[in-house]
């Protein structure tokens, strides 16, 4: 542990009254060195607990990075080709006839945003199955490859792509190809295991409601949002992610490709920095990558009120203090 650094951050939490907000995990890494690590607030309020680096959050919009990573394994093995169209691998997806997968996993795809149809909030316990439905049955789509639009529908077709083409639901898929081999024991698909004691609760925003329990399970962002981990089991994704244990090297750099915008198969690339957040009911999370410095930063929080903007404030604040 770097004592310096560990006072500047607290001092930042004890003093910065944004950052008050934050109630979760913070961790942060340089190559094989912890420089920081420490639990703020309560995993679970009612219990009194505390969370620790084995403690189980809801990762939010940062499973896209699991998602992006495993269709580039069905490319290195052959299963598809990153640019033929999605309605290849998917006939029943007819308006996926002229958008390429490489288009969808950069989010450059002109598909429609289904989470933002009125139309789809009149069915709230909508499965990924019916979100697939639906997202095929919009007929708002614009032209691929034009501009950049942020968009949950493009990682849950990928979703129904990945299940396709293995033979096995993504659940499946994620242990047998990533959980499993980088030993990720505490990393789970849509559920973590209910009789896991060390599982964060999520919480509505402290401005809402004080500690009031918001835990929801959306299962229809199968894909866009679905994965549960721990600060420690990231550490092991991250470390994979400088190695060939997932994907090739000419795969793994696809990864981190931005296309027209800063965007690229799940990651966004700021200069030397690669990062993500997330937010999901009860949970915020942020997961920022310096590759030149092997340098990772992991901000888990279990309040919704946390939204990814200020995760990433909280994110550039702490960079700072690890820069200086």
């Amino acid at each position: 542990m770097d004592s310096e650094l560990y006072q500047k951050i607290n001092n930042l939490y004890d003093e910065g009254s944004l950052l008050q907000d934050f109630n979760g995990y913070i961790l942060i890494k340089e190559e094989d060195h912890i420089l920081f690590q420490q639990n703020f607030g309560y995993s679970d309020y009612d219990q009194k607990k505390i969370a620790d680096e084995n403690t189980i959050y809801s990762l939010g919009s940062i499973t896209k990075q699991f998602t992006a990573l495993c269709v580039l394994q069905l490319a290195q093995r052959g299963k598809l080709s990153l640019n033929e169209p999605i309605g290849t691998y998917l006939p029943d997806f007819y308006n996926g006839r002229n958008i390429i997968i490489r288009d969808i996993l950069n989010m450059i795809s002109g598909i429609p945003e289904y989470w933002c149809k009125i139309e789809w909030h009149e069915n709230p316990e909508g499965t990924s199955e019916d979100a697939y439905g639906f997202i095929k049955s919009l007929t708002d789509y614009n032209l691929p490859h034009k501009t950049f639009h942020y968009c949950n529908s493009n990682y849950i077709i990928l979703c129904k792509l990945i299940e396709k083409l293995s033979g096995k639901s993504l659940t499946e898929y994620l242990k047998e190809n990533i959980f499993t081999p980088l030993n990720m024991m505490r990393t789970f698909f849509l559920t973590p295991d209910p009789n896991d004691s060390n599982t964060a609760i999520g919480y509505k925003s402290p401005h809402v409601s004080k500690w009031e329990k918001n835990s929801a399970i959306i299962t229809s962002f199968a894909g866009a949002g679905g994965v549960y981990s721990t600060a420690a089991d990231l550490c092991k994704w991250d470390e994979a992610l400088y190695t060939e244990k997932l994907l090739t090297r000419n795969f793994m750099s696809e990864l981190f490709k931005p296309v027209i915008s800063d965007y690229a198969m799940g990651w966004y690339i700021n200069g030397d920095k690669i990062y993500h957040g997330g937010d999901s009911p009860g949970f915020s999370t942020r997961l920022t990558r310096i590759p030149d410095r092997k340098l990772l930063i992991l901000l888990l929080c279990n309040f919704d009120g946390c939204k990814e903007s200020n995760m990433g404030h909280y994110a550039d604040m702490i960079d700072m203090l690890v820069h200086r």
